[in-house]
């Protein structure tokens, strides 16, 4: 007798099959019946895999949102190609604002960023947006001090834009940043209709080449401060804040370096100059794409963990004295030019 034929039902011969199953069952049925091993497999493997999902689905967005933070991480350390077709009057001034498009149109401006947004977590680009905006607006400055209207006074425009680039941190940055390109744009349209000065000249390429010696001299004051501490792993906070900072020191240095020196085709006739500006150029491209995947300023023999923030200050320290040298060579040049142009003066009378 199976088990069917011991269930309190009558069996209906005709109509739908219908098994009532209650409380009253007899103990000898519950006792003698069993669940199906192939029942318990599956259920066991359902369960498994429900909590397997759950686990998965806790790891995919604990790390979605890092892999956003990390993602948001974009420095934009391209060298600035001007276009051909339509070349700048004053090619540092379509440099200048190249760089300020691609902050905006590439990763926005973090600071302005609210708490939630991934780039508010980031510390690498805030530094060197910071630093390259400050710069910006130092080089502005000095091209409008350079650039006098007929009364003798600063450029509008440039001291306009040098105003709105200084980084405010009351204020957001991103308009401030467009208001400055359209300022410089300006300036650029002036220029080419004769409506403006331009910032050339022998005297202004040395003051320029100084104030990028002195981002030199800034950085490896900042990077040498930091080094001496080590009270992060494998960096603090402020370590990577200098490290980027004078990344884009060289950055920006390096863009506008050759700028400056095409604008001045009469100082690139010497050989001594001519092989400077290229190791000069090669030292700030070489600080300016140093790019680890995570900064480390760690002491010890560098077996496992690099010490990134010396070997920033060595590249830009680098970087300063091929600057320097550049100038000396550019100011004995024109000292001999001009002695020789006194001598053959002197001959001919």
């Amino acid at each position: 007798m199976n088990n069917v034929e011991k269930l309190p039902v009558k069996t209906r011969e005709d109509g739908l099959a219908v098994t009532l199953i209650g409380t009253d069952l007899p103990d000898s049925y519950l006792e003698e019946a069993e669940p199906s091993p192939l029942m318990q497999t599956a259920e066991w493997w359902w369960g498994r895999s429900i909590k397997a999902l759950k686990v998965l689905g806790l790891l995919a967005i604990a790390a979605f949102y890092p892999a956003l933070v990390a993602g948001s991480h974009d420095i934009k350390d391209e060298p600035v190609v001007l276009s051909a077709e339509r070349p700048w009057t004053s090619p540092e001034t379509g440099i200048i604002i190249t760089m300020i498009g691609r902050e905006i149109a590439g990763p926005g401006w973090a600071n302005d960023r609210p708490g939630w947004h991934p780039q508010a977590r980031l510390t690498g680009l805030p530094a060197w947006q910071g630093a390259l905006s400050s710069s910006m607006s130092e080089y502005t400055r000095l091209m409008s001090m350079q650039a006098k209207t007929p009364r003798g006074t600063a450029d509008p425009d440039l001291s306009a834009a040098a105003r709105l680039l200084v980084v405010d941190p009351q204020l957001e940055q991103t308009p401030r940043l467009a208001a400055a390109a359209e300022a410089l744009a300006r300036y650029e349209g002036r220029l080419e209709r004769d409506l403006a000065s331009d910032a050339t000249g022998f005297e202004n390429l040395l003051d320029k080449l100084g104030l990028m010696a002195s981002w030199s001299d800034v950085s490896v004051a900042e990077l040498g401060e930091q080094s001496n501490l080590r009270d992060g792993w494998p960096a603090s906070e402020a370590d990577v804040q200098a490290f980027y900072a004078a990344r884009a020191r060289a950055q920006l240095a390096s863009q506008l370096i050759t700028a400056s020196l095409n604008a001045e085709p009469d100082t690139l006739v010497s050989e001594a100059v001519q092989s400077r500006i290229d190791r000069l150029v090669a030292a700030w491209r070489k600080a300016a794409t140093l790019d680890p995947l995570f900064v480390s300023n760690q002491s010890g023999d560098a077996r496992l963990m690099a010490d990134h923030l010396a070997m920033m200050a060595f590249y830009i320290s680098e970087a300063g004295r091929a600057t320097r040298d550049l100038g000396g060579a550019i100011i004995i040049d024109a000292e001999d030019r001009a002695e020789a142009a006194l001598t053959g003066t002197a001959a001919a009378q």
